[in-house]
């Protein structure tokens, strides 16, 4: 068997497609790994670019090409169950790999025993380059590895671009068959128990147009991102009474972005938060709202 999966997924990346696999097959690693390509019947050519690419003759390399466009979360679940290593990378087709990230992150499984996901620091670009900017990690710190706990990652929420997960299959328990944010997965990973480990280095190139297809892009697209991880929050926060203080401040300064992002909040959500109005504290409502403003890009194009 394998000892490492990395899967990804795309959907109309044909400018993008090739220089992400190349990225991946070109890092230097110890170990075998998969290399397992979803496309989601895209229509702008990525699956004839996929069908002719140079290094398929490689073993690593297996694709699975859609007859019929399933959508993003079917095509990432599907991508997912695929994956037959111990440890799972997760990509997109239009992000860029940076030397060491396979390797580094490989290692702190190996070398961590208890720690079920990693992930790391990322460079948003845009095509012309003329955007660049790093994340950084809560509170700046100047450590190369650094632990959190499920409670801290329930506190703090998304600390890192989807693209930097990797996980320790065995960790993940949910089955689940509708569309949920990244971070539902992370907190999944640590349910059972163990840690998670953040590198604080860049590890990857995130792409960040100011105008493109990610659902991000768009209002629409913001609300109904926010929508899925408040359903995320209720989730948790029903089935797990030690962590409600945890996710209540998460939720409270989630609902607060966005109204400030979309000027919009479900009354669903100002019910919870004033139905569960005794999990506010004041300490780690301070606490999340400073590692949530520091987390992002240091500049935002969108």
């Amino acid at each position: 068997m394998k000892l490492v999966s990395v899967v990804v997924s795309c959907y109309n990346q044909k400018n993008y497609i090739v220089q992400c696999l190349d990225s991946i097959l070109s890092q230097e690693v110890s170990f075998d790994y998969e290399l397992i390509v979803s496309d989601d019947c895209s229509n702008d050519g990525t699956r004839e670019i996929l069908e002719s690419y140079d290094h398929l003759a490689d073993p690593r390399v297996n694709l699975f090409l859609r007859d019929k466009n399933v959508g993003a979360a079917a095509n990432y679940h599907g991508l997912h169950n695929m994956a037959r290593g111990e440890f799972v990378f997760h990509f997109d087709g239009d992000d860029i790999m940076l030397p060491g990230k396979l390797q580094r992150q490989f290692d702190v499984f190996v070398e961590c025993p208890d720690v079920n996901i990693v992930m790391h620091k990322a460079i948003y670009f845009s095509d012309d380059e003329q955007y660049q900017s790093e994340t950084i990690f809560p509170n700046d710190s100047s450590d190369e590895l650094i632990y959190f706990s499920r409670s801290e990652l329930a506190r703090w929420g998304t600390i890192a671009v989807h693209g930097s997960y990797a996980y320790r299959r065995s960790s993940r328990k949910a089955k689940i068959d509708h569309e949920v944010m990244e971070w539902f997965f992370a907190m999944d990973s640590l349910m059972q128990g163990g840690k998670g480990a953040f590198l604080n280095k860049s590890y990857m190139k995130y792409r960040c147009n100011p105008s493109s297809s990610s659902y991000l892009s768009s209002r629409n697209g913001k609300i109904k991102a926010y929508n899925l991880y408040l359903a995320d929050l209720y989730g948790y926060f029903n089935n797990n009474k030690d962590l409600r203080l945890d996710l209540y401040a998460n939720f409270l300064i989630t609902a607060l972005a966005m109204y400030k992002s979309v000027r919009v909040l479900p009354a669903s959500g100002l019910q919870f938060l004033l139905r569960n109005i005794l999990c506010f504290r004041p300490s780690i409502f301070i606490e999340t709202f400073k590692v949530r403003r520091e987390i992002g890009p240091k500049k935002s194009i969108r």
